[in-house]
């Protein structure tokens, strides 16, 4: 049966944004500077924080609570008219835990912004695949607690979740940083680099639905209620620092052996960190390999993932490629 698609509300001037740890723990492992950092840039551009428990709270686990004290907290966010938008502070792991818990009745009739990237995925694939509300991979409060954050990642938040038009195109940004600055004891700058852009390995033009996420997390939903039908969707992957080519290349080989490449009409790749050690020449290498043979368009280092800055997705929305154009990717307005 198709599930109807719901647009969120927009995030008013002076609404909440709720903050939420699905996942890893924040407190105790992230500097309490680095939190307020993140706080006070959401603060200053005119949005109050409501901070939720499972971030503040320190805890022994590998995750930020209980399964019980995370669904709650959502809930109880949900549930509050003052919370225009539900971010996540990071990702991390296990929020997979959470999905088999959830209210989507709930979520359905309190429509809402939710927003995160790489283990974030799980929920946010969960509530569109459950409710058909659009959810957003897109900036956590990490994008904007690191030092001196990228205006690109805010303006597209701006653009695809508070101020949209009814079309969004993306455009390159000019320069990117995927340095581990936290391990080096000058950790109060990035170093940044020139983007070369979009890369294109595939030509082509396709529209339709999207889905996006880190490319093991929605793996981990395979064969769930969790994960929709791939059907003419439009993919948009992404890897964390962690992924090496072997471990890349067995997922890929996994998305084929479930059909997915057989179903979904294009695919873009978010940028791979430098620690990956995952080359444009041996991505391109394996890309030879895999994709070979495939007819829908296919582009890379886009500026989403686990480097900065990052373009917003809107998770269930649609979106038009078209490789041969100058802007090549154009999401249609996904909050009223």
């Amino acid at each position: 049966m198709k599930i109807k698609n719901i647009l969120p509300p927009s995030l008013k001037p002076g609404q909440a944004i709720a903050v939420i740890a699905p996942s890893s723990p924040v407190s105790g492992v992230c500097k309490g500077e680095t939190i307020k950092r993140g706080y006070d840039y959401l603060r200053e551009r005119g949005y109050k924080i409501i901070e939720g428990e499972s971030v503040k709270r320190l805890s022994k686990k590998h995750t930020a609570g209980s399964v019980s004290m995370r669904v709650e907290e959502i809930h109880s966010f949900v549930k509050r008219t003052d919370v225009g938008c539900i971010m996540a502070f990071w990702g991390g792991y296990n929020c997979n835990q959470l999905l088999d818990k959830l209210d989507y009745k709930l979520i359905k009739q309190y429509p809402k912004i939710f927003i995160g990237f790489s283990d974030i995925t799980a929920l946010t694939t969960a509530v569109t695949t459950k409710t058909g509300l659009v959810t957003f991979s897109g900036p956590s409060v990490i994008s904007f607690a690191k030092p001196t954050p990228f205006q690109y990642t805010w303006d597209y938040f701006c653009k695809t979740c508070i101020n949209p038009k009814d079309f969004c195109p993306i455009s390159d940004s000019l320069q990117y940083s995927d340095d581990a600055y936290y391990l080096r004891k000058d950790d109060n700058h990035r170093i940044k680099k020139h983007n070369k852009g979009m890369r294109i390995f595939k030509n082509g033009r396709a529209k339709g639905k999207i889905i996006v996420g880190n490319l093991q997390t929605l793996l981990l939903l395979n064969g769930t209620e969790y994960l929709g039908d791939f059907k003419n969707k439009i993919l948009f992957l992404e890897e964390d620092e962690s992924i090496n080519i072997a471990y890349f290349d067995r997922c890929l080989v996994q998305c084929e052996q479930l059909g997915w490449f057989k179903k979904i009409s294009g695919l873009v790749f978010g940028r791979f960190t430098e620690q990956t050690k995952i080359t444009e020449s041996i991505l391109l290498s394996l890309f030879k390999e895999r994709f070979n043979q495939i007819d829908f368009p296919i582009l890379y280092n886009a500026d989403f993932g686990h480097s900065d800055p990052m373009f917003t997705i809107p998770n269930g929305g649609e979106v038009k490629i078209n490789t041969a154009a100058k802007v090549k990717i154009i999401f249609k307005k996904a909050v009223v």
